[in-house]
């Protein structure tokens, strides 16, 4: 049973990487994500973040494998999912816009 997911640090670490992400600033987004990977390893919104930031860097094979790794910490959190079916789509495209952060799910809980 994960805990650390539920408290208020990890939701502002988890925001915070978020802003990161959508300035672009990559480098400092990668080193926060793993920081927040340690907070709780088997935590999948770290992944989902992760695959998001291999993905703008342009890695789609690393964010494949960060979404699904999120996948299989929780199937159900949905974020990873559509980021997963979106970048495996014949049609795909890396706009920041189209991208699931999971800011939905963490307002959520």
């Amino acid at each position: 049973m994960r805990h650390t997911t539920d408290t208020r640090e990890y939701r502002q670490r988890i925001e915070s990487v978020v802003d990161t992400l959508r300035a672009k600033d990559l480098s400092a987004a990668h080193q926060e994500i793993i920081e927040v990977m340690m907070m709780d390893a088997d935590a999948p919104e770290p992944h989902n973040l992760l695959g998001i930031c291999y993905e703008l860097m342009g890695d789609y094979q690393a964010a494949r494998k960060h979404y699904r790794a999120a996948y299989a910490l929780d199937p159900t959190y949905k974020p990873s999912c559509r980021n997963l079916e979106r970048i495996t789509c014949f049609t795909f495209s890396a706009n920041i816009s189209d991208m699931d952060f999971g800011t939905n799910e963490l307002s959520q809980n």
